[in-house]
């Protein structure tokens, strides 16, 4: 590019008896401007998918800026540093020019320069100053969209890109990004028009599918968009992200299996938008869980139980905190099995909460296994890791009170009532212990606050009646 770039400015420079001085220093300018970045890729990581927008700086003619005709010296200066792509070169003999006394073209070529460089605070400043001189440089509004755009201020690009647009650019890359732009600031509708036009006029391109596709989904057009998903997967059949799309739509709509098929589908396809990413491990399995598949589901989790704890900023455990949660309750006990011992191994890396909470569950499992030793241990480690695990503190005092321990037993109810979560059922607990040790007017004495702090629980005015009636014959 550069060394095109010096070809022809010499050839300009050299051909004086052929052109006149104006029209030298508007064919040098048109090179000096179209040069830097004509054939650039400016990449800008966005969400996935990466979006590359090509920005193609062709001056339009009838917004182009035209060198001073004392500027055709410093032209002269730049055309070897240009043939030799010493871009450096080029930005030294810039800083030794004040931009307050450069025309707009020159503003824009060290804009677009430093813009080449990714010098983005820079390129800004010079470009802004061209618009200062000549508000209708087409070719300075495109590069400043670009800056705002990687710097994600997309109210600034969206009205720069408008006004290329106003001033006669009509490409798709520029439909394109102004597409994308309304789609972060929120403007679904105008995004679909924007990537319907730039696919019109560029079809092939896949990442105006891509932004369309985001766009009806963001407007819930979800019937538009599964038919342009179908005919995206034909020609990209194994695309895992567009897996994870339909899977995405699928649940919008509430279409749990067809939603599990396109995750299961990604799973299989591989990479690393599903192999690594935990949220979509934990979308299948508890879609799993709740369509009547809990078997997969714990083998997800199991094969995948260090993703899932993860760390601080990643962990996923809360989610086989809620299925171990769920399988107690649906008395799934084989699964459990599976999924605790696959946490046993990885149990140093869990915070002393979730030991705690998953130490419940081996307990519960034990105790439907009647190996009461294995639950005993594992309740007391439960209360170690959290105190105010109160449902440790109350599978613990039941536990010791069947035993007969109910002087530890009591302890255990007693610390349990002090949280409100667990405090009607420890209440309960701790009357049933009075009852075998026949203290009946302790019993009664909590019976009552239960029955005071819940009127609704009628079954316990009966069970009170009766105590009382116990405590008047006792008399």
């Amino acid at each position: 590019m550069f060394k095109l770039l010096s070809t022809l400015l010499s050839t300009m420079l050299c051909s004086n008896e052929r052109l006149s001085q104006t029209g030298k220093l508007t064919t040098l300018l048109a090179l000096l401007l179209a040069a830097p970045l004509s054939n650039a890729n400016i990449e800008i990581k966005l969400q996935a998918p990466d979006w590359e927008f090509l920005l193609n700086n062709q001056p339009l003619a009838q917004t182009e800026a035209q060198l001073a005709p004392n500027e055709s010296r410093f032209a002269s200066v730049l055309q070897p540093l240009l043939a030799s792509q010493d871009t450096n070169a080029v930005l030294r003999a810039f800083e030794k020019r004040n931009i307050n006394n450069d025309s707009a073209a020159l503003r824009q070529l060290r804009g677009q320069i430093l813009l080449s460089l990714k010098r983005y605070q820079e390129a800004e400043q010079a470009l802004t100053a061209a618009l200062a001189l000549m508000p209708d440089l087409a070719l300075t509004h495109r590069s400043l969209s670009m800056i705002y755009m990687i710097d994600k201020r997309y109210d600034k690009a969206g009205h720069h890109l408008r006004r290329a647009i106003e001033l006669g650019v009509a490409d798709a890359q520029v439909y394109g990004q102004l597409a994308y732009v309304n789609l972060q600031l929120g403007q679904a509708a105008s995004a679909l028009a924007g990537y319907q036009y730039a696919l019109f006029l560029d079809p092939e391109n896949k990442q105006w599918s891509q932004g369309l596709l985001y766009a009806l989904i963001n407007s819930q057009a979800f019937d538009q968009a599964q038919a342009l998903l179908e005919t995206m997967l034909q020609t990209a059949p194994n695309n895992t992200d567009l897996w994870l799309q339909r899977s995405q739509i699928a649940m919008r709509q509430d279409r749990p299996l067809q939603a599990i098929s396109s995750l299961e589908t990604a799973l299989q396809l591989g990479g690393n938008n599903i192999d690594n990413n935990v949220d979509n491990l934990a979308t299948i399995a508890q879609l799993h869980i709740q369509s009547g598949s809990p078997s997969r589901a714990v083998d997800l989790l199991a094969n995948n139980i260090q993703q899932f704890i993860g760390n601080e900023k990643n962990s996923k455990i809360d989610v086989v905190d809620q299925i171990c949660a769920w399988l107690v309750f649906q008395q799934q006990w084989q699964q459990l099995a599976t999924l605790t011992q696959s946490l046993e191994k990885n149990n140093v890396a869990l915070t002393p909460t979730y030991r705690s909470r998953f130490a419940v569950y081996r307990a519960q499992l034990a105790l439907h296994n009647d190996n009461k030793t294995s639950a005993k241990n594992n309740l007391e480690q439960a209360v170690n890791d959290d105190p105010s695990n109160g449902e440790a503190l109350l599978t613990l005092a039941n536990l010791l009170r069947d035993q007969h321990n109910l002087d530890r037993a009591l302890l255990y109810y007693v610390r349990a009532e002090a949280l409100s979560d667990y405090k009607e059922r420890a209440l309960l607990g701790h009357a049933q212990l009075e009852i075998d040790r026949q203290d009946y007017s302790e019993a009664l004495r909590l019976l009552r606050q239960v029955a005071q702090n819940n009127p609704t629980r009628s079954d316990i005015l009966a069970n009170i009646q009766s105590l009382e009636n116990l405590v008047l014959n006792q008399s």
